[in-house]
């Protein structure tokens, strides 16, 4: 679920949203929305399930629920999702619940009028949630959707051949550790690094960077949400970690971009670096490459460990009475610890609910990977991005100027300074 976005045209889909509040079409107790029908039939909306997928939990809802029926639809890849929800909010043919892998999406989407909160509606299977996640489902004191099972973090991976080489026992404990490991580990003349640190413009760059901050104690926005907060002291202890390792040759200057990935697994999979931060999706990748790596927490700050979560999210939007009965009930039974369990193990992620760790799906799961146990226990500290319409423009911003610092160009008050200055710019005007 961990998702590279790219920098949404946000205002333009605010206008958009507010011309679909004002017309009416698509309220509840309308009738041309996709989910329209009776006897508690609904249609669902994903970027991210596969055909099989969408048939098995159909077939799994229908029989939890006699009487009710789910139609899952796939509509676009992630990066062309948010248009096309826009689009049919407008033209009242919105489907009863939408599945987004981009949390972000459903501020956009509560712009329309046309998304029910779920406060009190899922209080247990909202409180059951790590906390992070169940931070992020909320925005301006509303719910606005449920998580999903098949969360994406990230974790350090380690070199374990490179690490006997150099003489050190294990994985670093903490950031000064990790700088202090890196500069060991490195030989530039024979093109070997001890960390990598991405450089380019995308939003993993964002994403990547946020665990160092949040270890440090800082926070991406201020707690009422309507300003950035990293531009702080925490926040440039963590963006001179990344410099530093760059100004002392522990970390290559170039990058490893590969395919439109930005995550440098290339450079851990050749051996180039020995450590990089990186998620679950990368195990078979480095396995394949026949490295020996281990997998460790992510190294404390001065505030402790964090990590960075990617979730997907499900909401609820109004179609008529008996279609949202559905769909709420739909939304009840993805948060069930036995679909969590069963998303998880679905898209090779993690899941959203300690209580389905237990499940025996997803301990079967776990038994044969014994990396997976790591990526679990970091998302009791994991935070999800920031639940804003403005998310896409404060990373952007803040990936440009980080990069900015990295390549030397600013320092990194003055890149930390200068993204803030752009992101409150972006709170103010899209909320």
């Amino acid at each position: 679920m961990i998702r590279r976005s790219l920098a949404a045209g946000a205002a333009a889909l605010g206008l958009v949203l507010a011309a679909a509040a004002c017309d009416g079409s698509g309220g509840s107790g309308g009738s041309g929305g996709q989910g329209s029908a009776a006897g508690g039939t609904f249609t669902y909306w994903t970027s991210g399930w596969k055909p099989d997928q969408i048939a098995a939990v159909d077939a799994a809802f229908a029989k939890a629920h006699p009487g009710m029926r789910a139609k899952g639809e796939y509509i676009a890849s992630s990066d062309q999702y948010l248009p096309k929800v826009i689009a049919a909010l407008k033209n009242g043919t919105q489907p009863t619940v939408l599945l987004t892998q981009n949390p972000s999406d459903l501020p956009v989407v509560a712009q329309s009028g046309k998304l029910i909160p779920l406060d009190g509606k899922l209080t247990a299977e909202t409180d059951a949630l790590y906390p992070g996640i169940k931070e992020s489902l909320f925005h301006k004191g509303r719910q606005l959707g449920i998580a999903l099972g098949g969360v994406g973090d990230v974790v350090l991976f380690y070199n374990k051949k490179a690490f006997a080489a150099a003489g050190i026992d294990g994985p670093p404990a903490t950031w000064a550790e990790l700088a202090a490991d890196a500069k060991k580990l490195s030989d530039p003349a024979k093109g070997k690094y001890g960390f990598y640190v991405p450089l380019g413009e995308a939003e993993w760059i964002s994403f990547a960077w946020a665990p160092l901050l949040y270890a440090e104690g800082g926070s991406f926005l201020t707690p009422d949400g309507t300003a950035t907060a990293f531009n702080s002291p925490q926040g440039v202890k963590a963006l001179t970690t990344w410099v530093d390792l760059l100004r002392s040759k522990a970390a290559p200057s170039t990058s490893y971009a590969q395919a439109g990935s930005f995550d440098g697994a290339p450079a851990f999979a050749g051996g180039a670096v020995a450590m990089i931060v990186n998620g679950q999706w990368a195990v078979s990748t480095f396995r394949d490459a026949g490295i020996d790596f281990g997998v460790a927490p992510m190294p404390r700050g001065d505030a402790g460990t964090a990590t960075s979560l990617g979730i997907g999210v499900a909401a609820l939007l109004k179609t008529d009475p008996a279609a949202e009965k559905a769909g709420l009930a739909f939304l009840k039974f993805l948060a069930s610890p036995a679909q969590g369990a069963y998303l998880a193990v679905q898209s090779g992620g993690l899941p959203s609910a300690p209580e389905q760790l237990e499940q025996p799906l997803l301990k079967e799961h776990i038994a044969k990977d014994p990396a997976y146990e790591v990526f679990a226990e970091a998302e009791k500290t994991g935070k999800v991005r920031p639940i804003t319409p403005a998310y896409n423009a404060i990373s952007q911003s803040l990936w440009t100027q980080i990069n900015a610092a990295l390549q030397g160009r600013k320092t990194p008050q003055e890149a930390l300074a200068q993204a803030a200055k752009e992101g409150d710019a972006a709170l103010k005007k899209l909320g």
